[in-house]
């Protein structure tokens, strides 16, 4: 309790203890209380205030507080318990109560890609006068089983052994059996969990937690992939806007789904994104903070420009304005319909109707999106070193996003605080569309597909 001992002993200093939740700001002020009240009593200072969140101690003005948020009042010394479950704009503001002297620990599980794992990738790189500290679980002696006696040697596997060298060059740790059974019964018991809960390095404890709905792993060698690929092929021409990774083919085939926002100056983004289906790759995306008026006018550009592409832009909100001034302003030629029949009561006959664009309901959602996971990372079972994504991608904004989506506390997969989807749901748009063009080229020319998903 270094900042217990702080607030007792030196005067006029404010400590603060922060949580993601009341139920873990309650676990940690019992924590406060036992050790303020098993002090010895000649050490144990008289309490000037205390209550359900604050001791104030008498003769020194030093108090210590848990809170959810602390505002207008500056704090010398600050807990952050379970930081990346912790909401960074709150966190934000008690940050700015701090002066240069103070001193501010962050601490918890990784929780996926979000603003816990921006912060450490920041202090591991930049030493801007923080430290950072990880702590594997094979670092708690007692994660380990009971080995029967008479029991031989575990029989390691590959990926076993690799953690077993890390152990021994990083903190030299020699893993013994009992602790390889452990870590066996635990990752068949946790499963998907286990990567957070028992944190083995800093790089998969992110990738692998937080709920997160694509495969981190998959998603970050995609992102190396397409890094590595833009420096030998960049793109013909880059904006502010859009980026353009190839021009229109005589003769292909392009897909085209669009995600219409709102806009505003610090609001989503409206998203233009266009597949080659014929060559199986990402051509182009457009990507800004612009009104409907103007979205509609740059989907009918690009649209055109590849190919006359088949173009849906969601209708949900927003979306109708885009689709009516694609079809009545700008009779745009492609646009994507969907065909449904409908009964007429009580004549017991039916009639065809028509709405144009791409409806996102709970099922479509959930839909588009496990089959755009699909499409990038292969085969569930397959590893990152061997997985075969349906088109090739070049899109390193769209991945950076793929990996700060996940689950919310509403069950719901979505952006993480602070974050961005928008590119997502314009790709799995496009691969609808992608989806549809494909069963229809593949029936009238089979085998026209070339090219390469990962190709180099």
């Amino acid at each position: 309790m270094f900042y217990l001992d702080d607030a007792i002993f030196h005067k006029n200093t404010f400590v603060g203890i922060l949580a993601q939740c009341q139920e873990t700001l309650d676990r940690l002020w019992e924590v406060v209380r036992r050790a303020y009240e098993s002090m010895p009593n000649n050490l144990r200072p008289r309490l000037r205030k205390d209550n359900a969140k604050t001791l104030a101690f008498e003769g020194s003005d030093s108090r210590l507080t848990v809170s959810l948020r602390i505002l207008s009042t500056t704090i010398h010394r600050l807990h952050v318990s379970e930081y990346p479950l912790c909401d960074p704009e709150e966190v934000g503001h008690t940050l700015a109560a701090c002066p240069p002297t103070a001193h501010i620990t962050l601490e918890g599980v990784a929780y996926g890609m979000n603003h816990a794992y921006n912060k450490w990738i920041e202090v591991k790189q930049a030493g801007s006068g923080w430290t950072h500290t990880f702590h594997p679980w094979f670092l708690q002696a007692e994660y380990k089983e009971e080995v029967p006696p008479g029991f031989s040697a575990v029989d390691r596997t590959a990926e076993e052994s690799r953690l077993c060298s890390e152990a021994q060059r990083c903190y030299g740790i020699a893993l013994s059996d009992a602790q390889i059974l452990h870590r066996r019964r635990m990752r068949n018991e946790l499963k998907l969990q286990f990567p957070e809960l028992y944190a083995e390095d800093d790089v998969s404890c992110f990738l692998q937690s937080g709920g997160m709905f694509f495969n981190g792993r998959k998603i970050q060698r995609l992102m190396t992939e397409a890094r590595e690929y833009h420096k030998q092929h960049p793109p013909i021409l880059k904006t502010e806007d859009f980026v353009q990774w190839e021009k229109p083919e005589e003769g292909c085939l392009y897909a085209a789904g669009a995600d219409v926002a709102e806009g505003g100056p610090n609001g989503d983004y409206s998203v233009l994104a266009i597949l080659n289906v014929t060559k199986q790759r990402q051509a182009f995306r457009y990507r800004a903070r612009v009104g409907y008026d103007q979205f509609y006018r740059e989907c009918d550009k690009w649209g055109r420009l590849y190919n006359r592409a088949l173009l849906a832009p969601e209708r949900n909100n927003h979306g109708h304005a885009v689709i009516l001034g694609l079809r009545e302003r700008c009779h745009y030629p492609n646009l994507y319909a969907d065909h449904k029949a409908r009964l007429l009561a009580p004549l017991g006959g039916g009639v065809k109707t028509v709405t144009y664009g791409w409806e996102t309901t709970a099922e479509t959602r959930l839909l588009m999106l496990d089959q755009l996971r699909s499409a990038l990372e292969g085969k569930f079972e397959d590893d990152d070193n061997h997985f075969n994504p349906e088109f090739a991608v070049k899109d390193v904004d769209f991945l950076s996003e793929c990996l700060t989506f996940r689950q919310s506390s509403g069950n719901k997969y979505e952006a993480a605080p602070g974050e961005h989807d928008d590119t997502i749901f314009a790709w799995a748009i496009a691969y609808q569309m992608y989806l549809r063009l494909k069963g229809r080229e593949s029936r009238d020319n089979f085998g026209i597909f070339v090219g390469g998903p990962r190709e180099t």
